[in-house]
């Protein structure tokens, strides 16, 4: 469904309009015309039929108006909605936007339900319910109920609270922000952030992205839009929700369920989106956007000072930031010494010490600009007694535009002496900061982006899954099994080549104790093995060591005593060789809603919970060995402390094998392989399971 009518509407009809000014829609009607909309504009109010509303004409109901509309906007009740829906389709309008609240917000799940599919059914894209509405500054639209109208800009606003919208315009305008276009989706009955982002990824208005998000609709269809516009146009992302009490706020507020927090981390990481956490972060990041010469983030940044301690400190946020405060080359050396005093520090950052005066600044960060080794540079400023706030403010205001290619940022530091300085800055349209922190902080976030500039999605090629193994998982899931059988298991191990101990599954004591004197006396594991023994360690199901017959029979008899106290039908025990000299990792994989299977990576065993040493991919994935340096465990197994490196090559290819795995077998919902012990030349997959529901 195109979106370019909704954008930009010939025709708008209001539901709901009202003469009384307090009423919402008399403010939305006034608002579209404020805005000088120069296309055909409609009342709609049974009470109103046949008068005028400042001067445009109103009807009775949307399928009495004299020509199909570009868009609806209707602010009638909840109860009322559904009416307004038929009439618009007997109108052919083509696309609506609901501000009304009262649906799946406040438990009107199947009313929002019904009218979600009509909309779908009748080709007719839906804003909404329960939202703000939107702005188009460049085609003159506003159908929202937003107080004022912001200027144009570069940036594109989406969010799912229309209060926050309210909150960004406010501050928006106090600091001369301006927007291409300025969304509240609310609910997302239809439309929601995939198919807006989709619809303006290539608007010539529109150079960057910013979304206020509590949930999302399409997971995976957001990320893959994502990564093509992400490449050329920033997209930031803010999603709150990390805690029990903001998932709640956020189900009560727009009737969703806010994602996994880590997983969806992970995902708008890999998608290559520029994550704000806070407020401050997603403000300072509008602004950046809105004002930057250009959206480079990546590559080298110099500092420029004239005060040491503040550099230092300096120093240290961009290091923990991720930023390469590289030392200039010796030309720009010896081009800042001609300019510079003898005691000034010419390595990075750049102190042009405390007696500077606006022109030393100048004259440096003219050279920093014209060595083409810098795209991004920081001023800093504290007030000494002889500094010009002003005219450095002054100096930097006159190099900017000179040099396109590189954002030029300021910290001056301090309170009244440095006022008129930031005034003149924030006048010119200069970025800058009352502490250091913040512009660093937003730099770190930009360039973590950037890293994923160009980096296709990955795929992982599947095939047909034998008929065997086919019949033995849909035999489990008939059954009403929770996990997959260690006989099924295995047969799916030996299937996609994944390493595990020799090992066997017995019910019958002569024939276990038979196989086990075939590998004493090097040591042998008894585990209890049912399909709904999924925690053996609480149950008492895993006997270690065993390497005669004595501690076998000990071994045997304690495992069938839980099973008989823990009532385990389809029980057995499994006998496996016994890995030593390995290191115990995990992994794991999930099923999101929102973005389909997720494979968690991280040191294993029994207190993998409390080390919490994870990382995790979105599948399909094609970094495997990255993923494991990721993780602490992943340090010890490339080698430490004069330790050889373990076998991180075919730990890496079993992370490849459970990936196809899952993704070749659907009704596997989940898998936890936990140890996986890594020897110096095996990843040995110890303990298996296979959840299916």
């Amino acid at each position: 469904m195109s979106l370019e009518t909704f954008f930009n509407p010939k025709s708008i009809a209001v539901v709901g309009v009202s003469a009384d000014p307090t009423k919402l829609g008399a403010v939305v009607f006034n608002n579209i015309i404020s805005a000088d909309y120069k296309g055909k504009l409609y009342g709609v109010n049974p009470k109103m039929a046949g008068q005028e509303l400042c001067g445009k004409p109103c009807y009775a109901s949307v399928d009495t108006l004299p020509e199909p509309m570009d868009l609806v906007v209707i602010l009638v009740p909840a109860r009322f909605t559904e009416a307004v829906i038929d009439a618009c389709i007997t109108n052919g309008t083509k696309n609506i936007s609901i501000i009304t609240a009262g649906f799946a917000e406040v438990g009107e799940k199947e009313l929002e339900k019904r009218i979600a599919q009509k909309c779908l059914d009748n080709g007719i894209n839906l804003l909404g319910p329960n939202c703000l509405g939107h702005i188009s500054t460049f085609d003159n639209v506003n159908a929202s109920f937003a107080d004022g109208f912001p200027a144009r800009g570069n940036v594109a606003f989406v969010s799912q609270s229309g209060a926050y919208c309210s909150a960004i315009m406010d501050w928006a305008a106090g600091k001369g922000i301006g927007f291409s276009h300025f969304i509240s989706i609310g609910n997302k009955a239809v439309m929601g952030e995939d198919k807006l982002l989709a619809a303006l990824k290539d608007d010539p208005n529109t150079n960057a992205f910013v979304f206020y998000l509590e949930s999302l609709k399409n997971g995976k269809e957001f990320l893959k839009v994502i990564k093509e516009v992400s490449d050329t146009k920033p997209c930031v992302i803010m999603e709150p929700g990390k805690s029990a009490k903001a998932q709640a706020a956020s189900l009560s507020h727009t009737g969703s369920l806010a994602p996994n927090y880590r997983v969806l981390e992970m995902a708008l990481q890999g998608a290559g989106a520029i994550q704000a956490y806070n407020d401050r972060e997603l403000f300072g990041l509008l602004e950046v956007l809105q004002y930057c010469n250009h959206n480079e983030f990546d590559g080298q940044v110099a500092v420029l000072t004239n005060a040491g301690g503040v550099g230092v400190l300096t120093s240290d946020l961009c290091e923990e930031a991720g930023l390469d405060l590289a030392r200039p080359s010796e030309k720009t050396i010896e081009a800042l010494r001609a300019v510079l005093t003898p005691e000034a520090s010419l390595g990075n950052p750049i102190d042009v010490v405390g007696d500077a005066k606006a022109d030393r600044y100048e004259a440096a960060l003219k050279v920093l600009c014209e060595s083409g080794e810098y795209k991004n540079i920081l001023v800093l400023l504290t007030p000494q007694r002889v500094t010009d706030c002003p005219g450095t403010a002054e100096a930097v205001i006159k190099l900017a535009p000179q040099y396109p290619n590189v954002n030029i940022y300021c910290s001056f530091v301090g309170g009244a002496r440095v006022d008129e300085g930031r005034v003149l800055l924030d006048q010119a349209k200069i970025l800058n900061y009352e502490y250091p922190a913040d512009i660093v902080r937003l730099l770190g976030l930009l360039k973590a982006q950037m890293a994923f500039r160009g980096k296709k999605l990955a795929t992982c090629e599947t095939g047909e899954v034998p008929a065997e193994i086919k019949a033995a998982v849909t035999s489990a899931k008939e059954a009403g099994l929770a996990s997959l059988p260690q006989e099924t298991v295995n047969m799916l191990m030996d299937h996609y080549g994944i390493d595990y101990p020799k090992c066997g599954n017995f019910t019958d004591k002569e024939e276990a104790l038979a196989f086990c004197k075939t590998i004493f006396p090097n040591a042998v594991v008894l585990k209890l093995s049912a399909p709904d023994a999924l925690h053996k360690t609480e149950m008492k199901g895993i006997y270690l060591n065993i390497n005669d017959e004595a501690s076998f029979t000990e071994a045997w008899e304690g495992l069938w005593g839980s099973i008989t106290k823990f009532n385990l039908k389809g029980a057995s025990v499994l006998i496996q060789e016994m890995i030593t000299k390995a290191t115990e990792t995990i992994i794991g994989v999930n099923s999101d809603k929102n973005f389909g299977r997720v494979m968690v990576f991280g040191t294993g065993g029994i207190y993998t919970e409390v080390m919490r040493d994870t990382t995790m991919r979105i599948l399909p994935a094609d970094d495997f060995s990255d993923m494991i340096k990721e993780t602490k465990v992943g340090t010890i197994l490339n080698g430490v402390r004069g330790e050889a490196p373990k076998a991180v090559g075919p730990l890496a290819d079993t992370l490849a094998k459970v990936q196809k795995l899952v993704l070749e077998i659907p009704e596997i919902t989940a898998i936890d392989g936990n140890p996986v012990l890594v020897t110096a030349d095996r990843a040995v997959v110890v303990d298996f399971k296979m959840i299916l529901k």
